[in-house]
C-alpha cells in the first residue's frame, strides 16, 4: 500500500465509473466549476494500472489545486470494476466521496462496442465483439462491482446517479452532484447541455489503433498530461473521426437486445436490492413491463 504524506493534496473526490455512461461530460462540467479541481487529463488510472508510481506521483496531479477547491477530484471510469482499486482506495482514501452514474446495460455494452469500432480495435459486428471482447458484457453487471465498493465504505459515501436522467435534464442532474460534492449550485453552459462526445468512426482504422497505443504508452512512461491535450484537441478529433450519418449508424438488432436483456435481469434485480433502486421498472426488466425498448442515441 502507498505511504500516504499528510502534507499532500488529495483527492476527496472519485467518479468510479462506468464507462460510456457520461463521465466525460461529468468531467468537462466538473472542469468549470470554480470549487472543483481536476487534472488536466481525466484519466490517471492510478488504483488499478499505475500504482506501483507510488503516491508522490499521483499527488502530483493535484499539487495546483488552489485554496478554495471544496473538491479534488478524478473521473476514471475503470476503477468500478477492480477490487484491488477499490481495496487500495478504502485503504488510501477511506474518507473519499465516491461516483457511479449507471446505464441500462445493454445499451452501455453497444456504447462501448461503438467506441471501440471509433478507436481502430474492432471492425465486427456487435454480436461477434460480444463472443470476443471480454468485459463488453461483464460491466454492465453492476450488482457485481458496485458490491465491493458498498462493503469497504459507507453508503452515504457513494452516490449513484442514472445515466437517464443526464439525458432528461442535464441541469438537474449537476445540481444533484453539486449537493452530493456540497458545492454551490451553478448554471450549464448551453455546450454541456449537448452530448459531448458522439458517435463516430475512424478515417483510417489502423491510423486510430496506433493513436491508441501511442496513447497508452505515453501513460506508462507517466505522461498522461499529453494524453489529455491530444483527447482535447478538436482539429485531431476532426481529422481522426467522422460522425455516423442518421442512416449510417449501426443499431442493435431485437435479439440480441433480447439476449443481452436475458442475461442481465437477475443483475439488475439484485442490483435494486443494494441500492433500493427501481431500476428493473425503469429500465423494463419487470415482468409487467415490456422489454422490447428503443434505444436511446448512443
Amino acid at each position: 500500500m502507498c505511504q500516504l504524506d499528510q502534507r499532500s493534496l488529495q483527492p476527496n473526490f472519485l467518479f468510479l465509473g462506468p464507462d460510456k455512461a457520461g463521465s466525460t461530460w461529468l468531467y468537462t462540467a466538473l472542469q468549470s466549476h470554480s470549487q472543483v479541481y481536476l487534472p488536466a487529463v481525466k484519466e490517471l488510472f492510478f488504483f488499478d494500472r499505475f500504482y506501483e508510481k507510488g503516491w508522490q506521483w499521483y499527488s502530483g496531479y493535484f499539487k495546483d489545486a488552489r485554496e478554495g477547491r471544496r473538491v479534488i477530484g478524478e473521473i476514471c471510469h475503470d476503477y468500478l470494476f477492480s477490487t484491488l482499486a477499490c481495496q487500495r482506495i478504502a485503504h488510501d482514501l477511506p474518507n473519499v466521496k465516491l461516483m457511479v452514474c449507471l446505464r441500462e446495460p445493454c445499451q452501455r455494452a453497444f456504447s462501448e462496442y461503438l467506441y471501440q469500432v471509433k478507436v481502430g480495435l474492432l471492425a465486427c459486428k456487435f454480436e461477434a465483439a460480444l463472443k470476443q471482447v471480454d468485459g463488453l458484457i461483464d460491466r454492465g453487471r453492476y450488482a457485481k462491482h458496485l458490491s465491493c465498493y458498498l462493503q469497504a465504505f459507507h453508503r452515504r459515501q457513494i452516490f449513484v446517479a442514472i445515466f437517464d436522467d443526464l439525458i432528461a435534464d442535464p441541469q438537474k442532474f449537476f445540481d444533484n452532484v453539486c449537493d452530493f460534492l456540497g458545492i454551490d449550485h451553478v448554471c450549464l453552459s448551453d455546450q454541456l447541455k449537448q452530448k459531448v462526445l458522439p458517435a463516430a468512426r475512424p478515417r483510417s482504422r489502423h491510423l486510430a489503433k496506433l493513436m491508441r497505443s501511442a496513447g497508452w504508452g505515453l501513460r506508462q512512461l507517466g505522461f498522461p498530461r499529453i494524453v489529455g491535450k491530444f483527447k482535447d484537441s478538436a482539429l485531431l478529433s476532426k481529422i481522426m473521426y467522422s460522425p455516423y450519418l442518421p442512416n449510417q449508424k449501426p443499431e442493435i438488432s431485437p435479439d440480441t437486445q433480447r439476449y443481452l436483456r436475458e442475461i442481465y435481469a437477475p443483475e439488475v434485480r439484485q442490483l435494486d436490492e443494494l441500492i433500493e433502486a427501481q431500476l428493473s421498472h425503469r429500465w423494463g426488466y419487470s415482468p409487467d413491463v415490456q422489454c422490447e425498448r428503443l434505444f436511446a442515441s448512443v
